[in-house]
């Protein structure tokens, strides 16, 4: 998991306004080390990009739900699809199934992350392996003209291994997100698009919330620092 305090940079009075407003967004938030889970908003996300090259792969869609109060909004989303020329890669393809120009109602890259930011706010980011979400949002907010997230960021694979008995043991791909949806018993509808990879990620992340919360990880800070323990 990432830093969830850092030493924030002074504002760039040049800096577009969408990125001004969405770093207002950020100071504002009311997050703590001692905020209770249920008070956290989550915005909970997924890309499906041309490959796993951050210097080199595009974002081709964002998906985006919001959990709060242990409770998903399915009306409280974000889906959108992002205009890129591109040669697809056949195994790619096979994965996301986004061909480049099928979705008519494609946006420019800069638009999904302004759609993006305005939608999470200064919320708690979170997505399963999140390192590589994060870079490529990250990439496509700076070619825009703003900086790198400032949000918290929660992974749910890191989550779940702290919860697991025993993570060292653990055989590879067991926090892969198709093994602890096998593990959670989460139906895997729409499975590697990007809204359907953000809803399951929100399932799981309930569910994570509810068994650490039982043994005592209930506010923002304890979240972030919660043990290994087993379920």
């Amino acid at each position: 998991m990432f830093k969830w305090f850092k030493k924030k940079p002074p504002p760039d009075p040049n800096a577009p306004a969408f990125w001004k407003a969405y770093l207002e967004s950020v100071a504002a938030a009311p997050y703590h080390k001692k905020t209770p889970v249920e008070e956290i908003g989550f915005v909970v996300f997924d890309t499906e990009t041309t490959g796993l090259d951050v210097q080199e792969d595009q974002i081709l869609s964002i998906g985006a739900v919001r959990v709060k109060n242990w409770q998903l909004s399915v009306e409280d989303r974000l889906e959108c699809y992002i205009h890129q020329e591109y040669h697809p890669d056949g195994k790619t393809v096979a994965v996301h199934g986004i061909l480049p120009g099928e979705k008519g109602h494609s946006i420019a890259e800069s638009e999904g992350v302004r759609r993006f930011l305005a939608f999470a706010g200064g919320d708690v980011l979170v997505a399963h392996h999140a390192a590589f979400d994060i870079a490529m949002l990250n990439a496509a907010i700076g070619s825009a003209g703003g900086g790198k997230l400032q949000n918290t960021v929660l992974d749910t694979g890191v989550l779940a291994r702290r919860a697991a008995r025993n993570p060292q043991m653990a055989r590879p791909g067991a926090f892969g997100l198709d093994h602890l949806c096998d593990i959670y018993r989460i139906p895997q509808s729409d499975r590697h698009t990007a809204p359907g990879d953000a809803y399951i990620t929100a399932l799981l992340l309930l569910k994570l919330l509810y068994r650490l919360q039982k043994r005592g990880v209930d506010t923002l800070g304890a979240l972030r620092s919660a043990p290994g323990m087993g379920l």
